[in-house]
C-alpha cells in the first residue's frame, strides 16, 4: 500500500503490482477479504478470491462480482509455501 498515492477501492495497488512484474489483468487472481478490495480488484479487470471470516461470512460478495468464497485461508493453515510450492515443482 505504500507503493501507490490511493487507497483501496481506487485500483491503483492492482494495476502497479501488474505492471511491475509484466503480466496482463486477464491472469491476474487477486485474494481479498473484504468489500473494499474486492472493489478495487475488479476495477482493475481482475478475478478476486474471498477468504472470508465469521464476521464477514454474510457479506454479498458474490453480488459484487466476487468469483469464489472460501474460508479464511489461516484458518485452514494455507501459506504461501503451500500455494507455491507445487507449481515451482511442476517448472
Amino acid at each position: 500500500g505504500d507503493d501507490v498515492s490511493e487507497k483501496k477501492p481506487s485500483p491503483m495497488i492492482y494495476n502497479v503490482a501488474r505492471e511491475r512484474i509484466g503480466i496482463d489483468r486477464e491472469r491476474c487472481v487477486v485474494i481479498e477479504d473484504s468489500k473494499v478490495g474486492l472493489r478495487a480488484a475488479k476495477a482493475a479487470g481482475m478475478k478476486c478470491i474471498i477468504t472470508y471470516t465469521s464476521s464477514t461470512e454474510e457479506e454479498p460478495f458474490y453480488e459484487l462480482g466476487a468469483e469464489a468464497k472460501i474460508p479464511d485461508l489461516a484458518s485452514r493453515k494455507v501459506t504461501l509455501e503451500t500455494i507455491f510450492k507445487p507449481l515451482r515443482e511442476k517448472g
